[in-house]
C-alpha cells in the first residue's frame, strides 16, 4: 500500500508570495505521488484543489489559538487510513511544529514525521531574539531533531552545523526552483539606463540589513563613478531609504519579476547574514546573470566555477567596484542557465529525494 502524504505549513503558501512560502508550495507540488494533502494557515478563503485551509489571522496569537483545530482537521482526514507521512514545513516558529507534533502523536502513533527545514530556526532566533524566545526555540528544534524520523537541511554547512547542536545526521534536502518553460525567452524589461537587481521582503531582517548596505554604503560609491546606474528592488511597498538611484517597483508577479531580472545588468545580494540557501539567488543564476554577492549572499549554494559569472566579496569598497566593472557584462549566460536550471530544479529535487528515502513505497 502506497504512502499518504501530509503536508503541514502554519503560513499561507497557496499563491506564493514570499520565497518560503514558493519554496514550501513547490515542494508539495512535485511530490511524485497523487496521495498527498495540504493543510496550512491562511489569510484566504480561496480553495485550491487537495489544499484544506483553517483560515486566521497572521498573527502569532491566532497561530496558537487555532493549534488545536489544524490538528483535528488533520486527524480527523487521517482517519482510516494507513502508511501516513507528516510533513511539517519549517519555515515558522519550532514552537508550532512542537505543538502541533505533540496533538498529533497521540492518536497517529503510527505516522511517521519529517521535518522539511528552510533554515536552522535556533540560528535565526539568537540574532533578534531575546533570551527565553531562543532557549525555547532551541528546546524546541532538538526535540524535534531528536524524535522526528527525518530532519532536513538545505547544504552540507546546515548539516554540520546541526550535528554540533543536536547531534543529529541531517538529511540534506536543498531548496529548489519551479521554473516558467523557456525561461531564456522570456522578454527583459527594457529601460534607459543600467541598473542594477535586488529584491526581497524587509520584512525578514537579514533583506533589511542587506538592502540598507546596498543603498548607503554600495550605491554612493557606485555613483560616485557613474551616476547613471540605478538600483531596482522589489518585493516591498515602500522602503524606508532615500538614494536618488534607488527605484522601488513594489510587489510583481512572477512574470514581471522575471522580466526586471533579466533585463539587469546585474544581480546583486550583499547579504551579511544568512540562513539556508538564498532562492533569490537560484533565481539569478538560472537565469545566467553576473552576480555580484557577499559570501553569505550564495552560501549553500553549489556554484560553478568554470561560467566564471559568480564574483563574491564582502568589503564594500571592492563591491562597489566589482559592479562598476562587471556593469556591462553580458545579461545572460546560457550555458550557466541551463547548468543551474538544472541541478536546482525543484521537481527532481524532490524526486530524488524521494526516492533515496523510499518514501514512494
Amino acid at each position: 500500500m502506497k504512502n499518504n502524504f501530509i503536508i503541514v505549513n502554519f503560513f499561507r503558501v497557496t499563491d506564493p508570495y514570499s520565497g518560503g512560502s514558493e519554496v514550501s508550495f513547490n515542494f508539495f507540488k512535485n511530490i511524485p505521488s497523487k496521495k498527498k494533502w495540504l493543510f496550512q494557515y491562511s489569510n484566504k478563503k480561496k480553495k485550491h484543489n487537495n489544499v484544506e485551509s483553517v483560515v486566521i489571522k497572521n498573527t502569532k496569537l491566532q497561530k496558537f489559538i487555532y493549534l488545536n483545530e489544524l490538528a483535528n482537521r488533520i486527524k480527523k482526514f487521517c482517519k482510516n487510513k494507513k502508511n501516513l507521512i507528516i510533513i511539517i514545513e519549517g519555515a515558522s516558529w519550532a514552537g508550532y511544529t512542537y505543538f502541533l507534533y505533540k496533538i498529533l502523536k497521540k492518536d497517529l502513533k503510527s505516522a511517521k514525521f519529517i521535518y522539511h527545514s528552510q533554515n536552522i530556526e535556533y540560528v535565526i532566533r539568537k540574532y533578534r531574539e531575546n533570551f527565553l524566545i531562543t532557549f525555547l526555540t532551541k528546546y524546541f528544534e532538538n526535540f524535534i531533531a531528536k524524535n522526528f524520523n527525518i530532519f532536513t537541511c538545505t547544504s552540507s554547512h546546515e548539516k554540520k552545523t546541526l550535528k554540533k547542536l543536536y547531534g543529529i545526521n541531517a538529511s540534506i534536502l536543498s531548496n529548489g526552483l519551479e521554473l516558467p518553460k523557456n525561461i531564456l525567452k522570456i522578454k527583459p524589461m527594457k529601460k534607459k539606463f543600467n541598473y542594477i537587481f535586488f529584491c526581497g521582503s524587509i520584512d525578514f531582517f537579514a533583506n533589511f540589513d542587506a538592502l540598507k548596505v546596498l543603498v548607503e554604503d554600495i550605491m554612493p560609491i557606485v555613483n560616485k563613478h557613474n551616476p547613471n546606474i540605478k538600483l531596482i528592488v522589489s518585493g516591498n511597498k515602500s522602503l524606508p531609504f532615500k538614494n536618488k538611484s534607488l527605484i522601488n517597483v513594489g510587489f510583481v508577479s512572477k512574470e514581471i519579476f522575471f522580466k526586471y531580472l533579466k533585463g539587469a545588468s546585474l544581480f546583486v545580494n550583499p547579504m551579511q547574514i544568512t540562513f539556508g540557501v538564498q532562492t533569490k539567488t537560484l533565481h539569478a543564476l538560472t537565469l545566467g546573470k553576473t552576480i555580484i554577492a557577499t559570501k553569505q549572499g550564495v552560501a549553500g549554494i553549489k556554484t560553478n566555477p568554470i561560467f566564471k559569472n559568480i564574483h563574491i566579496t564582502n568589503n564594500n569598497n571592492d563591491f562597489s567596484k566589482k559592479i562598476l566593472n562587471k556593469i556591462n557584462a553580458p545579461k545572460v549566460n546560457k550555458s550557466a542557465s541551463k547548468y543551474y536550471s538544472n541541478i536546482y530544479s525543484m521537481k527532481k529535487i524532490v524526486n530524488d529525494f524521494f526516492h533515496k528515502k523510499k518514501l514512494l513505497v
